[in-house]
């Protein structure tokens, strides 16, 4: 089968290769992947950036999908050939205090597709049963690839932001965790901005307009605070620059929130006593648990994502230029189609 590896610590060092297709074990079903979307944290990985050096390489990528079950391992029952399903990315224990809570993407012990084991950049990717649900609503191959990313956004924008109608919200950074945080911030009834960096004016930024956001450029120069009228009651830092979540106390009101849904390659520096002092809550969020999926399934159920509006199709023989098109930002969305 064909199958997109990461091959080396050398930034960019991907290729599409022939590889054995898996056989599924015990418990396990195969997938005939129909779509498969490049996350940030699969070009972070591709890179070579130090939050990232916990995958071992050489590594199949993928972990937003959907799929068609191809092969059912020995033990499986309740599913059949044929069965349209998405997948949950990270694995867990099911038996420390988290799991038990439902808080699986916070086990100590969790294993993450594509990272810590194959992934579904590939004609066929095996996964554990407890890890498959169902494509629900009749949603469609390329709506389900983005089930992953929008679960993730949505445990951040309405369980750890708790957005309210009349909020008013800053999402920063405008790759596609930062858009959908956007939509659906302004479904729960957020007044909401998004901004980015000068780099990001001609097609991030302008895709963020074109979905009717008000957009700002932030800079050294021209910080975000001193661009606003009045602090924010929300701030979602999505871009993944250290130097943003520096700054973003500044733009948020005293005892406003701090969401943070990106991860950073390098330590961020920030003033914690003005945080305190402003008693302003930070709410990291961690990937997404199974109800978070079946949020997302209902978010594209009811047309709060405009999907087509926010992807571009690759085959997957064009990975690498997908890749490109993800290295460059010159897409918000690159979804591969097997």
């Amino acid at each position: 089968m064909r199958a997109l590896c990461l091959q080396s610590n050398t930034p960019k060092d991907l290729a599409l290769i022939d590889a054995p297709a898996p056989e599924p074990k015990p418990n396990e079903i195969r997938l005939k992947v129909e779509a498969v979307g490049i996350c940030g944290s699969d070009v972070s990985a591709a890179l070579g950036k130090p939050n990232f050096d916990f995958v071992k390489r050489p590594r199949i990528l993928g972990h937003e999908f959907s799929a068609t079950i191809d092969a059912l391992g020995e033990n499986v029952t309740g599913w059949k050939v044929g069965d349209p399903v998405c997948a949950i990315a990270i694995h867990s224990c099911h038996t420390c205090d988290n799991c038990r809570a439902g808080n699986t993407q916070i086990c100590e012990e969790r294993q993450i597709l594509g990272f810590h084991m194959s992934g579904a950049m590939a004609d066929f990717v095996c996964v554990h049963e407890r890890y498959v649900m169902p494509l629900r609503y009749n949603l469609n191959f390329i709506e389900g690839a983005l089930v992953e990313a929008l679960a993730v956004a949505s445990r951040c924008v309405l369980k750890m932001c708790e957005i309210k109608p009349g909020h008013d919200v800053i999402v920063s950074g405008c790759g596609i965790i930062g858009l959908l945080c956007a939509l659906l911030a302004r479904a729960a009834g957020g007044n909401v901005t998004v901004t980015g960096a000068e780099w990001d004016e001609e097609v991030r930024l302008q895709k963020a307009r074109d979905l009717g956001f008000q957009t700002r450029v932030v800079s050294d120069e021209n910080p975000l605070s001193a661009q606003l009228p009045a602090p924010v009651d929300r701030f979602i830092e999505a871009s993944g620059a250290p130097q943003a979540l520096a700054a973003a106390s500044d733009s948020v009101k005293w005892g406003g929130l701090i969401g943070i849904i990106a991860t950073y390659g390098f330590n961020v520096d920030w003033t914690a006593t003005n945080i305190v002092r402003r008693e302003q809550k930070i709410h990291p969020c961690m990937a997404a648990a199974w109800d978070d999926f079946e949020a997302a399934m209902k978010h594209l159920r009811d047309g709060v994502i405009p999907v087509d509006d926010l992807i571009e199709t690759f085959a997957l023989d064009d990975a690498i230029a997908a890749f490109e098109a993800s290295f460059d930002k010159s897409t918000p969305k690159a979804i591969m189609i097997p």
